[in-house]
């Protein structure tokens, strides 16, 4: 049964992650961006969960206003120095994703958000354990 809280996801655990599911097949106007951070926010505040998996899957236009809530709860993850991963991208989402530099899937540069392709792939990553640099000897 879906949680009455939320409207425009769908809010699943796996072991220690969350994985976001974004219900809708659009996501553009200031409203349905403001409900979604409201969402999405309230979803990472409510599980204490520090490891977020946002999909994408259903969802099959998405404008530039979208990035506003994603932003806003990747602000939130890194305060508590969480992680925070895309998945499910479609062609069209995908395109708007790398056009506005939100996600790189090639590596060349820093962009705000990580991409895998599907949860699977986003799970498998965010169980491998995030190796620092030594710190230099003195």
């Amino acid at each position: 049964m879906a949680d009455p809280r939320y409207r425009l996801l769908h809010v699943n655990t796996d072991d220690d992650v969350l994985v976001l599911t974004i219900a809708v097949e659009q996501v553009e106007g200031d409203a349905v961006a403001h409900e979604l951070q409201k969402e999405l926010v309230a979803a990472a505040t409510d599980s204490k969960l520090s490891r977020v998996i946002v999909d994408f899957q259903n969802v099959q236009y998405i404008s530039s206003v979208a990035f506003s809530p994603l932003l806003a709860l990747r602000r939130q993850l890194n305060a508590v120095e969480g992680r925070m991963m895309v998945c499910g991208l479609t062609t069209l989402v995908g395109d708007i994703f790398y056009t506005t530099k939100m996600v790189d899937p090639t590596g060349k540069f820093s962009a705000p958000f990580e991409l895998r392709p599907d949860v699977p792939s986003a799970l498998q990553v965010m169980r491998t354990p995030v190796t620092k640099a030594p710190e230099p000897e003195e």
